[in-house]
């Protein structure tokens, strides 16, 4: 079957910029309160005049355009809104984990070399003793006094400066991942890239401005631009809260505060799931959440869907080097028993798309898998400082930029399309091909399984074998040999025995990445070290 629709065009882009939208926010809802967090509210006159004294200190300070402005620091609202500050600006964005090891942060800041860093009390000297002596620390406090200030002055008065509109073409932003080389790399997001994705965000993400809007999602992830920055585009209530991940607080943040869309990236929508009040507990004024980074969760997504009469999961997927988002799936259906994995959806407005072979020939038929590879506006600028990667990855078809994103993937007869998994996620045990998230998916369709990981190692005897991770729902850890049978049939039942993992472990809780994601290196390492001490092996 021919697929109909590959690519979207390449229509023209109605939204404002960030700085333009939050400008005009301030002329005509100045009172609206901007963003919240647990100790105060800024509404958006006050986010409009901070911002552009944050941008006029930091040239004070030195900066030069396309100087980087690394932002090291715990979510809250003064720290998003200087970064609101630093996209007013000629200045690029660089954020970062402050829970990093500090000798990946000293490449990094070594790597960027940042003319300011904005970061808290508690990391200043971990962060000062690695820059160079021009650099600048700029300290949350010292926000915060700007603020106070800012707060105070005569609403009667106009801003005296108004800062120019930045350069299309230049870098907004520089978001470092982990790099094939072994070493971080920083993806280069121009301006030019955000208005587009705003603008198909906005066709598929129902944020206005009566919207209330809560992220739990960390500062330095790349998701912030969607469940951050584009909220406040739009001129709605945004609401950021301490790094607490607890269940129990999440949920009662979300019906206290009455959200109406938030965002839950990875294992987070199911560990808010987990509160001790949800089953009991409506959510009336809940309308959309925000998932995606990792396959959703199908009795989750479910579980959420029930919460309120008209509730939106929108599965959305991208890379950072594709500016956060570039395909999206609206889920609306009840399904309890629903079995098949939900779809990434169809690009975005401005978003091209291709699923190509190993020739890289495109493909143009349903249920053929190949490579998806991402084009147009939103595809990065390049990394910094990485050349030859840039290249590697970065492809021209038709005259459009392409980004070879390393996914598997396939279009289903609506031209939506399906994920398969990573491309090195595809692994060989005994000379088979195994797609490791087709075990995942048999997993955690047993009733009773929360989430699985599904992971392969190397025996002492250099023994290629799967192994699963899994979380029961509540995170209990009785009646474990009773769950494991279960488990256990259901793989043998529908999958070759050369697919059942042969080290299965249930577990209490996954270790997390900063991101939100289960940390797979931590997860394979236990099970290989379990493994080897259960069979006696010794490691070669």
């Amino acid at each position: 079957m021919l697929v109909k629709a590959l690519f979207n065009p390449s229509p023209q882009c109605t939204v404002q910029t960030l700085a333009g939208a939050i400008r005009q926010h301030a002329s005509e809802i100045p009172d609206t309160c901007a963003i919240a967090d647990s100790h105060r509210q800024i509404d958006y006159r006050t986010l409009d005049r901070f911002g552009t004294r944050f941008a006029l200190q930091l040239a004070e300070m030195g900066c030069k355009p396309g100087d980087r402005v690394v932002v090291l620091a715990n979510r809250c609202a003064v720290v998003l809104a200087a970064i609101v500050g630093t996209f007013k600006s000629p200045f690029i964005h660089v954020p970062l984990d402050p829970q990093m090891p500090p000798n990946r942060l000293a490449y990094i800041l070594a790597d960027i070399a940042p003319a300011v860093v904005v970061t808290d009390t508690e990391y200043h000297d971990s962060v000062a003793g690695l820059l160079p002596p021009e650099a600048h620390v700029f300290l949350r406090r010292d926000l915060e006094a700007m603020l106070a200030k800012v707060s105070k002055e005569d609403h009667t008065e106009s801003e005296p400066t108004t800062l120019a509109d930045c350069d299309p073409d230049a870098p907004a932003y520089c978001i470092y991942t982990s790099g094939s080389t072994g070493r971080p790399k920083g993806v280069i997001i121009p301006h030019r890239s955000i208005a587009p994705f705003f603008d198909g965000s906005r066709a598929v993400y129902d944020v206005r401005r009566h919207s209330v809007c809560a992220s739990f999602s960390p500062l330095h992830f790349d998701v912030f631009l969607m469940d951050m920055l584009f909220p406040l585009s739009q001129g709605a209530t945004l609401h950021v809260f301490d790094d607490v991940v607890a269940p129990d607080f999440l949920f009662d943040l979300i019906c206290d505060n009455k959200i109406t869309h938030f965002s839950a990236w990875g294992m987070m929508l199911g560990l808010i799931a987990q509160a001790e009040a949800f089953d009991s507990t409506r959510l009336p004024a809940l309308q959309t959440i925000l998932t995606g980074t990792d396959v959703p969760d199908i009795k989750t997504v479910q579980n959420w869907l029930a919460k309120n009469t008209g509730v939106t999961v929108l599965n959305a997927y991208g890379p950072t080097e594709a500016t956060c988002a570039s395909t999206a799936h609206v889920i609306r259906e009840i399904e309890p028993e629903r079995k098949a994995l939900y779809p990434i959806g169809k690009p975005l407005k401005h978003v091209q798309i291709l699923v190509v072979d190993d020739d890289d020939q495109p493909v143009d038929t349903a249920d053929t898998p190949g490579e998806l590879l991402v084009g147009g506006i939103q595809v990065m600028q390049a990394y910094w400082n990485r050349p030859q990667e840039t290249e590697a990855r970065l492809i021209s078809h038709r005259g459009i930029r392409y980004y070879r994103t390393g996914d598997i993937c396939s279009y289903l007869p609506d031209g939506s399309l399906f994920y398969h998994g990573r491309r090195d996620n595809e692994v060989n045990i005994g000379g088979r091909r195994v797609h490791l998230n087709e075990v995942q998916r048999v997993i955690c369709s047993v009733p009773g399984v929360h989430s699985a990981e599904v992971v392969t190692f190397e025996t002492a005897h250099a023994e290629q074998i799967l192994a699963a991770a899994i979380l029961l729902d509540g995170g209990r850890c009785t009646h474990v040999d009773t769950e494991l049978t279960a488990i256990r049939q259901s793989l043998s039942d529908e999958l070759p025995a050369y697919m059942v993992p042969r080290h299965i472990k249930i577990c209490g809780s996954f270790p997390l990445l900063s991101s939100g994601k289960p940390d797979r290196r931590a997860l394979l390492s236990q099970l290989r070290a379990e493994h080897l001490a259960k069979t006696g092996e010794i490691a070669m």
